[in-house]
């Protein structure tokens, strides 16, 4: 994958690697063989990366990868549908309960106060997609794409990406479940550079090399702005707007004790690869 050989510090989770390369850290999403979805346990993981790079002076440049064919593929319907699928059950995953410290910390929804670089290996599809929004570089290997997918099973969908793509192009993206190639991504200047796969990281740290030759007062300077604007997309959450969003959530739960059918059923279809039956009309 282009690795340098100086690897200081390794630390290997349940669903994420992280890795030290001098002043570099390296995210990598470690679920190959569930297409790095987003379950539980990757929000974990990922989000102890973000916050030892938030934290940790000695860092100065990110990069976030995956390790298979998939970048990542969203979040972990399965996971969800085991929560959430049957009617006679109540309970709430860590990262929906209001009153779970870990409530609200999603690694796709995160931010990031050091430049952060996405090495997009694989196919990259809803969450994961949302996890390349919140990069300020981008390299992709030339033989994957992007989607969102979100409408595909009844779950919103990325407004974000307009802030990123021509309009229309956002919604072919958004309404119509489409895909953009690596080469359409580089057009359309979603990305940096496109190359091989096994060429991917090592475009990555030639970025983080270039990224390192800034200031840091303007590096603090650019990566606010960057924030921002992502804060403004909706891609991220504003942190003042935590205890809002805490309140919100358990006025909606209080309303609403059942779940949410046709939502079940977009990701129930989608998870047996046949057409939804929804209640509600489009």
């Amino acid at each position: 994958m282009g690795y340098p050989e100086n690897v200081t510090y390794r630390k290997e989770m349940e669903a994420a690697i992280f890795e030290r390369v001098g002043d570099i850290a390296v995210v990598t999403l470690n679920r190959p063989d569930n297409a790095n979805a987003l379950n539980t346990q990757m929000h974990i993981d990922v989000v102890w990366s973000w916050e030892e790079i938030n934290n940790n002076p000695e860092l100065r440049v990110a990069i976030v990868t995956g390790r298979g064919r998939f970048f990542c593929a969203g979040r972990d319907i399965k996971e969800y549908l085991e929560f959430y699928g049957k009617e006679s059950e109540k309970k709430l995953r860590p990262i929906d309960d209001p009153n779970h410290p870990m409530f609200g910390k999603l690694c796709n929804h995160y931010i990031v106060t050091k430049p952060l670089i996405g090495a997009i290996n694989g196919v990259c599809v809803g969450g994961g997609l949302e996890i390349a929004l919140m990069c300020d570089l981008r390299v992709m290997a030339e033989d994957t794409y992007i989607a969102d997918l979100h409408a595909k099973v009844n779950v919103g969908g990325m407004n974000a990406l307009a802030y990123e793509l021509p309009w229309p192009i956002a919604n072919y993206l958004t309404m119509a479940n489409g895909r953009l190639s690596a080469q359409e991504c580089l057009h359309f200047g979603f990305v940096n550079r496109i190359g091989p796969k096994e060429k991917l990281m090592e475009m990555a740290f030639e970025l983080a090399e270039m990224v390192k030759t800034s200031g840091p007062d303007s590096l603090r300077h650019l990566k606010e702005g960057s924030i921002r604007r992502q804060i403004m997309s909706g891609n991220i959450a504003d942190p003042a707007e935590a205890a809002e969003r805490r309140r919100g959530r358990i006025e909606a739960l209080r309303a609403t004790q059942e779940r949410d059918k046709d939502l079940i059923e977009g990701m129930r279809a989608f998870a047996e690869k046949r057409e939804a039956s929804y209640q509600k009309p489009s």
